[in-house]
């Protein structure tokens, strides 16, 4: 029987906003990254979504984006699995680093290994081996996890074959993807990116 994944990114935090790089170093929520996780709870609220259990990155930012979503009222599991691509000697450095290969949201392939930093493949099995453990568990129907921009686009880059929406880059923070999973496969079939120009 089919169940349901609904993997969120984090918002927005003083390191975007800065244009810093942040993988495995953290950096807390500006007051818009609430705020676009309370865009994205209303989204949830409004379309009768519920979880029967949650799942954040270990990273400060994952866990107060869901506890934003949750209306901290939900019990929930930090897990090491989920967190976002290490970047080597890269952490905490501009984005500027990354002109030698375009846009930091492009596809890294082993780029990030000369740095110390982790190679595509290694971060997709990652989220796959740490999601499936998850969604494998006994009455785990319909689960929210909250990760990061990079690896959530390598996890779904990597089932797209089987996805219904495709999507190969970096969306908005506080974006909502819902994936089915069924017999070990994942599939991408809807994606809520909330519209915060209200916030402006």
């Amino acid at each position: 029987m089919s169940k349901t994944l609904y993997l969120m990114r984090h918002g927005q935090t003083f390191f975007n906003v800065r244009r810093v790089i942040q993988g495995w170093c953290d950096s807390p929520l500006t007051e818009r990254g609430i705020a676009q996780a309370k865009l994205t709870r209303a989204y949830i609220e409004e379309q009768g979504i519920t979880f029967d259990h949650a799942y954040s990155s270990s990273a400060e930012r994952a866990c107060d984006t869901l506890e934003v979503v949750t209306r901290n009222q939900m019990d929930y599991v930090r897990t090491k699995g989920l967190k976002e691509f290490h970047y080597g000697v890269l952490e905490g450095c501009p984005y500027d680093l990354f002109a030698a290969v375009g846009s930091p949201y492009e596809n890294y392939g082993d780029y990030l290994v000369q740095f110390g930093g982790d190679a595509e493949e290694t971060v997709a099995r990652r989220m796959t081996d740490t999601l499936t453990e998850i969604m494998e568990k006994p009455d785990h129907e319909r689960v929210l996890a909250v990760a990061h921009g990079a690896c959530i686009r390598s996890f779904t880059s990597h089932w797209d074959a089987h996805n219904k929406v495709h999507i190969n880059c970096v969306t908005k923070n506080c974006s909502l993807y819902t994936f089915t999973y069924e017999s070990g496969i994942f599939s991408l079939v809807d994606l809520f990116e909330p519209d915060d120009s209200v916030l402006d």
